[in-house]
C-alpha cells in the first residue's frame, strides 16, 4: 500500500489547482449557477424526491431529468462536491485510498461518515473503518474506479432470486452500455509492452456519461502478468465485460485518458444535468432525517435538516426515491418505521410496514491482503515522498494525462476457481457449499499492484516492493446492520461479518496460497517481504489473515434486499418498490439480491440505470 506523506500532498493539491477552471456564476445553459440549488430550511415540493446523491442517485436524477423534462426532481445529499471537499485527492487516482484505510481514524469527515464496524470476528477482533462516500457522486468519487460487469450465470441467479427475467445479463446489456463514454486504449501512449488485447462486445461506441478507459500509463511490473498466470494455467480475457470474468488482463477503469483524472457520476452525469435542466434542485450539505407517510401508508415527502438544525421539508408529488447507499438506506428504512418489527418497537418508532430483511444478510467481498514482495522493477513508492520523480509525474499528468499518478497503482489482474489440487483438504461442507454457485462465479480476484512502500533492510538500502491482492468474491459469511438510535444522527450498527465460516475460512487459505504462485512467477518477483517464508501451514495463513491480512473493500450490498413477494426477507420487488408501503422505491447497492463476483461499481450504474428506467415508463404510463 502507499505510504503517504501529508508533506507531498499539498504539492500536488496546489499544482493542479492551478489548472483546474474557475468557478462558473452563469451555466452553459445562462441559468445563475445558484438556482440549480435548494434553500435550505425552506419547505418545498416536488414531483420526485431523491435521498442521496450518490453514484446511484446521480443516476437517478440525471435520467429522470432527461426523460420527464416537465417534472420537478429534488435531490438530499448530505455531503458537497469531492472536488471542493477534499481538493484533488478525490480526482487523482494515485490518491484514490487515501482516507479509505482500514484504520477506524483514517477518514475525511467532509466526504466520508466514518463509519466504523464492530469487532469482527475474521479480523482478530479488530474494528475496521467502512469508508462510504458523502459527496455528491458518492463512493464513485472513493473508490478505486476499477469497472466491469459481473458473470452471466450471476445475473441468471439475480433474474431467477427475484423472478425477472428483466435481470438476465442479455436484458441487462443495454443499461449497462448507457452510463459511460468509452475510450479506446491508445497504444502510442502507452508503453510497448502494455498493449492491451481487447473486444468490443460490451461497449457501445463511443457512447456517452462517465469516461472508461485503460489509461495513457500502465505499471511496469504488470508487464510481467501474462507470463505469471499463463504460467498457472489461466487464459487471457480480453472482455471482462463480456459476461465472463475468469483469465487475465488489464482492466478499465473510470479515469479519463485526456486529463488522467477520476471520472465521477457526479462529473459524468450529474454536473452536466445540472447544467441542463432548470428543474433539478440539488440540496447539499442536508441530511435526510425520516421519511414521511400518510394514513394510507404512502410515502408523501422526507424532513431534512442541516446539521441537525433549520428542519424542513421536502414533499414528493410522485414518488420518494431512496438512494442512500449500503448502510444508510436501511438505516433510513428503519427510523423511518420500516424494518424489523422487534428494532423499531426497542426504539418506540412507529411501525409502518414490519419488514424482518431491512439489515439483514448484506454480502461483502472478503479483501484477504496478500503477499508482499522485493521486485526489481520500479514501484509507484518512489512518488510517494516529495523529490523529482513526483514533480516529473505531475509534469506527466498536467502535460497529456499520463504518469503513475494517473493510476491507482493496480491495473492487471486475473480471476478463477480455485484448481483442485488446493482443494484437497477441503471439507465436504466447504466443497458443497462453493459448488452451490454458479459455474462461471470466480472464487478470487488476484490484482497485481506496485503500490508497495519502499523499505529498507540493515545495510542493504531500500527496495521497490509489490503486491498481490488476494479478493475472496464467493463467500458463505453473511453480514448485518442495525440502528442504535430513532435518529439517524447516531451512527448504525455494521457487521461485515467477513471470512467467519469455517467454509469460508478453509477457501481464503487455498486462495493466499494461490496468491503466493501467483506473486512467485512473476518475472521481477525478489523474494516475500510479507508475510514471510515463516508463514507456510494453514493455521499460519489464517492466523496471518486474520491478524494482519483482512481489510474492508466496500462491496457490501442487499440490506435492503430485492427478492420474490413470498420471501420473508425480501424488502423491494424487482421494480424496487418497498413491500407493505407505496410511492417509495430503494435504488443503490443496498436492494442488490446479492453482491454479483467483483467490484460493485458497474453493477451499481447499471442497476440504477434499469431501475430509474421503471420509475420513467411508469411516469409514463408504460407497463411492463
Amino acid at each position: 500500500m502507499v505510504a503517504f506523506s501529508f508533506a507531498a500532498l499539498p504539492l500536488v493539491a496546489s499544482t493542479l489547482a492551478s489548472a483546474a477552471p474557475v468557478f462558473t456564476q452563469v451555466l452553459s445553459n445562462g441559468r445563475l449557477t445558484g438556482s440549480s440549488f435548494g434553500l435550505p430550511g425552506a419547505n418545498a415540493t416536488y414531483d420526485y424526491v431523491i435521498v442521496g446523491g450518490g453514484l446511484a442517485g446521480s443516476v437517478i436524477a440525471t435520467r429522470l431529468s432527461e426523460q420527464l423534462p416537465n417534472q420537478t426532481i429534488a435531490v438530499i445529499e448530505a455531503g458537497s462536491f469531492a472536488e471542493l471537499s477534499n481538493t484533488n485527492w478525490s480526482q487523482i487516482p494515485y490518491y484514490s485510498e487515501q482516507f479509505a484505510g482500514a484504520d477506524v481514524d483514517d477518514w475525511q469527515p467532509l466526504i466520508d461518515w466514518g463509519l466504523a464496524t464492530l469487532p469482527q470476528a475474521g479480523g482478530n477482533g479488530r474494528r475496521y473503518h467502512y469508508a462510504q462516500g458523502k459527496c455528491l457522486g458518492g463512493s464513485s468519487e472513493r473508490n478505486q474506479m476499477i469497472y466491469h460487469r459481473s458473470t452471466a450465470g450471476s445475473y441468471k441467479a439475480f433474474a431467477d432470486h427475484v423472478g425477472d427475467d428483466a435481470y438476465l445479463f442479455e436484458n441487462m446489456d443495454p443499461f449497462f452500455k448507457r452510463s459511460y463514454h468509452f475510450n479506446l486504449p491508445n497504444d502510442e501512449v502507452r508503453p510497448a509492452n502494455a498493449t492491451v488485447n481487447y473486444t468490443l462486445t460490451g461497449y457501445d461506441i463511443p457512447g456517452s456519461g462517465v469516461e472508461l478507459s485503460y489509461g495513457h500509463y500502465a505499471n511496469a511490473i504488470s508487464s510481467y502478468g501474462p507470463a505469471a498466470f499463463a504460467s498457472l494455467g489461466f487464459e487471457a480475457n480480453h472482455d471482462f465485460n463480456s459476461g465472463n470474468l475468469t483469465g487475465y488482463g488489464y482492466f478499465p477503469s473510470t479515469i479519463d485518458p485526456v486529463t488522467g483524472l477520476r471520472s465521477s457520476a457526479e462529473s459524468g452525469l450529474l454536473s452536466p444535468a445540472i447544467a441542463k435542466s432548470p428543474l433539478l434542485t440539488i440540496y447539499q450539505s442536508c441530511m435526510a432525517r425520516n421519511i414521511l407517510f400518510d394514513g394510507q401508508k404512502r410515502a408523501t415527502g422526507v424532513n431534512v435538516t442541516v446539521d441537525g438544525i433549520k428542519p424542513f421539508t421536502l414533499t414528493a408529488r410522485k414518488e420518494v426515491i431512496l438512494s442512500a447507499g449500503a448502510y444508510h438506506s436501511p438505516q433510513l428504512l428503519m427510523v423511518s418505521g420500516v424494518g424489523p418489527r422487534s428494532t423499531l418497537e426497542q426504539f418506540n418508532i412507529s411501525v409502518i410496514s414490519a419488514l424482518e430483511g431491512v439489515g439483514q444478510n448484506s454480502w461483502d467481498t472478503a479483501n484477504l491482503g496478500g503477499p508482499s514482495f522485493n521486485i526489481s522493477t520500479v514501484s509507484s513508492s518512489r512518488i510517494a515522498e516529495p523529490g523529482p520523480a513526483l514533480d516529473e509525474a505531475m509534469t506527466q499528468l498536467l502535460a497529456n494525462g499520463s504518469g503513475p499518478l494517473s493510476n491507482i497503482g493496480e491495473d492487471f489482474w486475473g480471476w478463477e476457481k480455485i484448481p483442485s489440487e488446493l482443494r484437497t483438504n477441503f471439507s465436504q461442507s466447504t466443497k458443497d457449499a462453493f459448488a452451490a454457485f454458479p459455474a462461471d462465479w470466480p472464487e478470487f480476484e488476484f490484482v497485481i499492484s506496485n503500490t508497495g512502500t519502499s523499505l529498507s533492510s540493515s545495510g542493504s538500502g531500500s527496495h521497490d516492493v509489490g503486491a498481490l491482492a488476494v479478493l475472496m468474491t464467493a463467500s458463505t459469511s453473511r453480514g448485518n446492520m442495525t440502528i442504535q438510535s430513532a435518529s439517524n444522527d447516531v451512527a448504525p450498527v455494521i457487521s461485515p461479518n467477513w471470512i467467519t465460516t469455517k467454509e469460508d475460512q478453509e477457501l481464503a487459505v487455498a486462495g493466499f496460497r494461490r496468491g503466493r504462485q501467483i506473486a512467485q512467477a512473476l518475472g521481477a518477483y525478489q523474494g516475500e517481504v510479507s508475510p514471510g517464508p515463516s508463514v507456510q501451514t494453514d493455521a499460519e495463513i489464517l492466523k496471518w489473515i486474520q491478524e494482519e491480512g483482512l481489510a474492508a473493500i466496500h462491496h457490501c450490498s442487499a440490506l435492503c434486499a430485492m427478492g420474490r413477494s413470498n420471501n420473508t426477507m425480501a424488502v423491494v420487488d424487482s421494480k424496487a418498490r418497498v413491500y407493505g408501503v407505496t410511492g417509495l422505491r430503494v435504488i443503490d447497492s443496498s436492494s442488490l439480491p446479492f453482491t454479483p463476483p467483483g467490484h460493485t461499481q458497474g453493477t451499481t450504474y447499471a442497476h440504477a440505470e434499469k431501475l430509474v428506467q421503471d420509475v420513467i415508463d411508469a411516469a409514463k404510463g408504460i407497463s411492463a
